[in-house]
């Protein structure tokens, strides 16, 4: 500016620098926001960052809904299939015969393929949670009418009253189990409900592992009368969590069908448009079919023949390995989080191939060098099957949320309960077939039922493609619905 002086400036001694210098200029508004971070502080954010993810399926813990479904679902399986697996024991103590073993198993399994479609049909006609409550308190009553029967009972009245008690407890659980299920889109928010199903297929597969060992512990070291009131404790603590579970139906299906053979019609017409509406469904419930055809059966008919038939080694490796299975599934939750980016159809494929490297790992039994190594060897033995059966049941959580989140996010609620009493009866053929076809397998010849285990496994991919390509196409049509984004107005 012209004719303008400049002032001198007034020298200002320099400030001195200190500590205390620097925490004032830390408390500044822009200071958190300019400079570049301290040294580690990146890297220190991201693995921060990367533990809540880790956790984050625990999170889903504080909410009271999720925290009463968790503790119910895991007190009544742990009750269901211990009290199951005792009672098979304790036939085979009190007549020494091993068909009374085998039957009382097929007992208790029978139940969820049989009434898998009326299950379905009850529980989307009828309040889901008075029927998991009315279950669980009829289960307290038999197990307290069981314990003082079976007192007064001779042995062959006492084998009859284990055979009907069995079947009565898995009948009850074949209804809770679908009504469980069905009823958590209903209380928990859309957005949790990946966390909640990480949990509560995470611990609940785990029970289902290793309930039957704890029944068979606890009978072997407590007896009887324990093994009867521990049932009926673990069934009223049930009862009691799910009670709180704050539910309202809020629509039944079939309401305007009147007349037995109207609603049989309507209910047969809806089980169809489930299974062929959405060829999504139609693979998953395949899937899930091949799982329980191959998995489950070569894990419970072959692991134990493999270790005391084969490698000649004492039955506790084999609870060491169930042991293992339900760290893998518990250990899955901590695996769902991470996954979450890359979507379902992805998740889902991610973790087959999992499945797949873990049951590869079993082909080490094919080579003859290796199974004499195996055999002399303890660590050898049980490294290998440790590490394939982890990877397994690690996989196979990650599967089992996202299968089960699926359903819950894409099949009505009103229709819910006939989609899980679906996956419920396929899952139940499978592993009917299963037992079966490894008993078969494994009596003549171990090579050729790794090969059919590691095979079937390797069939899932192949199923799941029908998923990939259907879920593709309805991406690619909703992107092509989407509306353009109008371009911003010029200022």
């Amino acid at each position: 500016m012209r004719g303008h002086r400049l002032r001198p400036c007034r020298r200002v001694p320099p400030m001195p620098i200190g500590k205390a210098h620097f925490r004032a200029l830390a408390d500044l508004p822009w200071a958190a926001k300019t400079g570049p971070p301290a040294p580690g502080t990146t890297r220190r954010n991201e693995n921060r960052k990367c533990e809540v993810k880790t956790f984050e399926a625990f999170k889903a813990m504080r909410s009271g809904p999720v925290a009463r479904l968790v503790l119910g679902s895991s007190a009544s399986r742990l009750a269901t299939f211990g009290f199951n697996a005792a009672m098979a024991v304790y036939l085979l103590d009190l007549t020494g015969r091993a068909t009374d073993l085998g039957l009382a198993l097929l007992v208790g399994t029978l139940p969820f393929f049989a009434l898998s479609l009326v299950t379905g049909v009850v529980c989307d006609r009828f309040n889901r949670k008075n029927i998991i409550l009315v279950c669980d308190a009829l289960r307290v009553l038999v197990a307290v009418a069981f314990l003082l029967a079976a007192w007064l009972l001779d042995t062959d009245a006492t084998v009859a009253l284990v055979y009907a008690t069995v079947f009565c407890f898995s009948v009850c659980e074949s209804f809770v189990t679908t009504s469980f299920s069905s009823i958590v889109p209903d209380v928990i928010d859309e957005e949790d409900i990946l966390d909640t199903n990480n949990l509560l297929f995470g611990i609940g597969d785990a029970v289902r592992m290793i309930g039957p060992v704890v029944g068979v512990l606890l009978y072997s070291t407590a007896g009887f009368a324990t093994t009867a009131i521990s049932t009926a404790t673990l069934f009223s603590a049930a009862f009691l969590f799910q009670r709180g579970v704050a539910y309202t139906q809020s629509k039944a299906s079939g309401e305007g069908a009147q007349g037995v053979a109207a609603v049989a019609r309507e209910e047969l017409g809806m089980f169809r448009k489930l299974v062929t509406a959405d060829i999504r469904l139609t693979s998953l419930m395949a899937n899930g079919f091949t799982t329980h055809l191959f998995l489950y059966p070569f894990i419970t008919v072959g692991l134990p023949y493999v270790i005391t038939q084969v490698f000649r080694a004492g039955s506790v490796e084999f609870g060491y390995l169930e042991a293992v299975c339900a760290a893998g599934g518990i250990l899955s939750l901590l695996v769902v989080p991470h996954t979450k980016r890359l979507g379902t159809s992805n998740s889902l494929a991610a973790s087959m191939a999992g499945m797949i490297i873990g049951a590869a790992l079993f082909l080490v039994l094919l080579v003859g060098p290796a199974v004499d190594l195996m055999t002399d060897q303890t660590v050898a033995r049980l490294g290998i099957l440790t590490l394939g059966c982890f990877l397994v049941f690690l996989a196979f959580g990650v599967y089992g949320t996202y299968f089960v989140s699926f359903m819950h996010t894409n099949v009505p609620s009103e229709m819910l309960g006939k989609g899980q009493s679906l996956v419920m009866m396929f899952n139940a053929l499978g592993r009917m077939l299963g037992f079966s076809l490894f008993g078969l397998l494994f009596d003549h010849s171990l090579q050729a039922a790794v090969i059919v285990f590691v095979g079937g496994m390797s069939l899932k991919v192949l199923v799941h493609l029908p998923f990939v390509k259907a879920d593709r196409r309805l991406r690619a049509a909703t992107a092509a619905d989407a509306p353009a984004l109008e371009p911003a107005a010029e200022r």
